[in-house]
């Protein structure tokens, strides 16, 4: 599992309702020719469950393959940290979907422009925190893509929701409910993240967003999901979806539980 608070508050939540829950660092592992798995010197074995908290890579699969339940189910982790695949699948009567294009930066600049407008946002597909996202104005800020991250990389080039500028929601399901949700606000950048600075304040849950978050979990199969949505004319745009959504910020927003959610939730599972 990855992030320090999130961790640490399940953990509390589920020694709170009897369960134990021990974090194994990815960094601190080692995979063994014989199919051992070790974090620091003690061998891993099975578990009734896992909850992935990192992104990627053989550790990953292996750790979470010592769970008799994984959290969230690895098909959809693995299809749905990828941005395009969100794009691609995701729908909902309660949100629109962006114009947007699958490409590496070596196209034509006219040619993205023509098909989502400008300015327009540059996404990678597997990034977090703001890290690959970039407000493209220009053909110098489109040239740029190249010399920072090469020609081959790969982006999502979509419209940019200008109305939602340094302002975005974050919405989190817990299988197919919404149970909490937070305005993330930042006056210095196009971004939202709270990573990057931006102020939270608490938004009340109404029937469009728990209809959002039953249509997402449905179509993804996705146990804990955070579902991010800029603030669009009428109504929500979808951003993105986050199949490890920290906690710090939502529950330290809206005073809710989250931790406490999602312990219920895989107890609930153990006991049906």
């Amino acid at each position: 599992m990855g992030g320090a608070y999130t961790c640490a508050r399940l953990v509390s939540e589920a020694s709170a309702a009897g369960m134990r829950l021990d974090v194994v660092g990815v960094h601190d592992s080692i995979l063994c020719a014989s199919g051992r798995l070790l974090c620091g010197g003690e061998e891993i074995r099975s578990r009734d469950f896992v909850i992935n908290r990192y992104k990627w890579g053989h550790l990953r699969d292996v750790t979470g393959a010592c769970g008799c339940r994984q959290y969230n189910p690895a098909g959809a982790f693995t299809r749905y940290v990828d941005k395009y695949n969100q794009l691609v699948d995701l729908r909902s009567e309660a949100f629109d979907v962006p114009r947007y294009v699958l490409a590496t930066s070596s196209p034509p600049f006219d040619a993205v422009v023509e098909a989502v407008g400008l300015p327009f946002v540059a996404k990678g597909l597997a990034s977090s925190m703001g890290r690959e996202i970039r407000l493209i104005s220009s053909r110098v800020d489109y040239d740029a893509l190249a010399h920072e991250f090469g020609a081959d990389k790969e982006w999502i080039f979509e419209e940019y929701i200008a109305c939602s500028r340094g302002r975005d929601m974050r919405l989190m399901a817990v299988r197919g409910e919404a149970v909490a949700c937070m305005q993330r606000r930042s006056s210095d950048d196009f971004r939202a993240n709270v990573a990057l600075g931006a102020e939270v304040t608490a938004v009340a849950v109404n029937s469009e967003l728990r209809t959002i978050a039953s249509d997402v979990c449905r179509v993804t199969g996705l146990d804990v999901v955070g579902i991010d949505l800029l603030f669009g004319n009428p109504g929500p745009v979808l951003c993105e979806i986050n199949v490890m959504p920290g906690l710090e910020g939502i529950e330290s927003a809206t005073g809710v539980n989250v931790a406490g959610r999602i312990i219920s939730m895989i107890r609930e599972d153990f006991l049906s």
